[in-house]
This record gives structure tokens, sequence and C-alpha cells, in this order.
């Protein structure tokens, strides 16, 4: 049974996702290349983790994340192996919330997950082509928090007054740090985002994945913790 844990009353407005704001939770992974870049570059960029590759018509970028295996460490020792799955994620649901005399779309964070013991990395596919939505845009959100620093629970629990939101673009892959909480992944928008999902895992539950469950005080109904993810007015200009 996950642990059940009081929320604060918290609204998050997400920044773009970049390897600087994110360093502390994990890993961004995303071409450096302009997306007009289409012929082999002469001279080959000048930088340690860049060589040349299959004949000069490929640029190799080395060690762009940093996979992690600490089951070792896992009370079961029971020995883990790599994993590779892939999640069709579909667009959550969200809440409308008047802030300020305008009208914003809210998605609300009821649970986080950490993996103890594994990195775990997030590489989206790019999303089919849809005929009733040929000019949508794929994008989803990685909402982070740190652990707390003491804890009275041996689980070590989320600090949510620190939790963290990045909007991802769909050019953009994602590692967590093992034993980085985060919630399940959320794509917002219309169009679904298939991932690959690369980690470690033995198949013990509980090692595998640790989650807790956000729960509003008594009488708050709506005065959780959620993410700020527009202006109402601006998803009904989009869908005119």
């Amino acid at each position: 049974m996950p642990t059940s844990i009081l929320s604060p009353a918290l609204n998050i407005h997400p920044t773009p996702l970049t390897q600087s704001t994110f360093s502390p939770f994990g890993t961004v992974i995303e071409s450096p290349l302009a997306a007009s870049t289409s012929t082999f570059p002469s001279p080959v960029p000048k930088t340690p983790n860049v060589v040349p590759a299959n004949q000069d018509t490929a640029l190799k970028y080395l060690d762009v994340t940093h996979m992690r295996d600490l089951y070792t460490s896992a009370p079961s020792k029971i020995p883990s192996k790599a994993v590779m799955n892939m999640f069709s994620c579909f667009p959550r649901a969200v809440s409308l919330s008047t802030v300020n005399q305008t009208r914003r779309l809210l998605f609300d964070v009821k649970i986080l997950e950490r993996h103890p013991y594994t990195t775990q990395t997030f590489i989206p596919l790019s999303p089919p082509s849809s005929p009733s939505a040929p000019q949508a845009q794929a994008r989803y959100l990685v909402i982070v928090a740190p652990t707390l620093a003491a804890s009275s629970h041996p689980m070590g629990l989320p600090d949510l007054n620190k939790t963290q939101a990045f909007w991802a673009q769909k050019e953009q892959a994602v590692t967590y740090g093992a034993g980085t909480w985060h919630a399940p992944m959320v794509v917002i928008g219309d169009e679904r985002i298939d991932f690959v999902v690369v980690q470690f895992a033995n198949g013990v539950a509980d090692e595998d994945c640790e989650e807790v469950v956000l729960e509003e005080e008594w009488g708050s109904e709506g005065e959780g913790l959620s993410v700020d993810v527009g202006d109402a007015r601006d998803c009904e200009r989009a869908k005119l």
C-alpha cells in the first residue's frame, strides 16, 4: 500500500526544461544541433564528448546520460536486469480554477513515485500525425521533488514544499536520478506521447518503485498541490 501524506496548498508554475535547472534531479537529453542541420558539419565540433562516426556520416555524442544500478544495496539482494518498456501516455485531465480573476487550467498532483535503486530514462518517440489535429503540439510535464533532509519515515518522504515542474518538448528525453521523487508521466494537450523507458529492475515491487499518495487536508477540497498549465482562454482560442 502506498504511503499517504498531507499535501500543501501549493500552485506551481512550470519553467522550460533545461539541463542547468534540472541538474539536481537528473539529466536532460537533447540534440545540440539546430533543427535545420541536415548535412555532416565541417569542421567537426571540437568538444571532448563528440566524435565522428559511421564513415563521417554521423556525430556520436558520448555518455549523454548516466545510468545507475544500485540494487546491490537493496535489502533483498536479488540482482537486477536492464529493462526497456514502452509507455503510451495519453493527455491528462486538468481542472479549471480562477486565479486573480483569470481562468487557469491546473493539473492536480495526486501521487509521486521514486525508484530508489535505479535511474529511469524517458525517451519520447515522434508523435503520430493526426488528421484531426495537424498543428497539435506534443509536450509533457516533468514534476519532481527532493527528499526531505530529515524524515521520521523510513522511506524518506518527498519535500512537497520544494516541488518543481518543467515543460518538456517532444525533442527532449529525461533521466530521473536514482531515488528522485517524480510524478508519473504527465502529457498535456490533445495528443498522446509514446515513451521508451529504460531502467533496471529486480521484480521486487517495493524495491523497484515506492509511491506516496497526496491527500488534501479535511475541508480544503481543491487546495492541494497543483501545476498551472496555462490560461483557459488560450486553450479555447486554439480550438476555434
